[in-house]
């Protein structure tokens, strides 16, 4: 039997796994965002392989993830910081999944060469939004790494330029001569766009905590 001692090593041993998978796949998303922004402006196949590539590790991940925070439930109550940390990453999973998700769908239809049809300003301003989602993704690991809740009250404005961004696209998309087909993907692509922005302003604010260090 183990003592209780090595039970305890054990178990903060699985928070820091758990803790490195999840920083793992908040890092993986940050350059899915960027690499599907490249694929669709450019058409750009390897960046849109690069996307698809990350299916299984983050599939893989979240499964990993998930059953060490059931399994750390199962044999040892947690309490205080260690159960807000186990719930906040409970939340935040299905969030990088659908992230990945978002950014690999973003990036299957920029192969068709659909951005070649869209007029400068259109393609101007999905860069931004690219990067504006990727940034918030970064709060969010900037957030998640440091353990502070502080960040998440200077994103106000972060989230206005985003739906600023977003705003401007659906106008510019309006007004622009364009194909029909051309138009339809276009609001499809926009609301991947929005989606992509949008999952941080759920996120940092839950992660208040850090696992407790693993005595040796």
């Amino acid at each position: 039997m183990h003592s209780v001692t090595e039970l305890r090593v054990q178990y903060h041993q699985r928070l820091h796994d758990i803790d490195a998978a999840v920083r793992q796949m908040i890092s993986l998303v940050e350059q899915d965002i960027l690499n599907a922004g490249a694929a669709f402006l450019h058409a750009d196949a390897n960046a849109a392989d690069a996307v698809e590539a990350n299916d299984g590790v983050i599939e893989d991940s979240y499964e990993q993830v998930e059953q060490l925070v059931i399994n750390q439930f199962a044999r040892q109550a947690p309490v205080a910081g260690e159960l807000r940390f186990l719930l906040t990453v409970f939340r935040i999973l299905p969030e990088l999944v659908s992230a990945h998700q978002q950014a690999a769908q973003l990036a299957r239809r920029g192969l068709t060469g659909l951005a070649g049809e869209l007029p400068d300003r259109v393609r101007c301003l999905i860069s931004e939004l690219i990067d504006a989602a990727t940034e918030m993704w970064r709060q969010v690991g900037a957030v998640y790494l440091s353990g502070s809740a502080e960040i998440a009250d200077d994103t106000e404005a972060d989230d206005d330029k985003l739906d600023e961004l977003h705003a401007s696209l659906s106008a510019e998309l309006a007004s622009a001569d364009l194909r029909t087909p051309i138009v339809l993907e276009m609001g499809l692509i926009a609301r991947l766009l929005e989606r992509l922005g949008s999952r941080r302003r759920n996120r940092s604010p839950d992660r208040s905590i850090k696992p407790t260090p693993t005595r040796r």
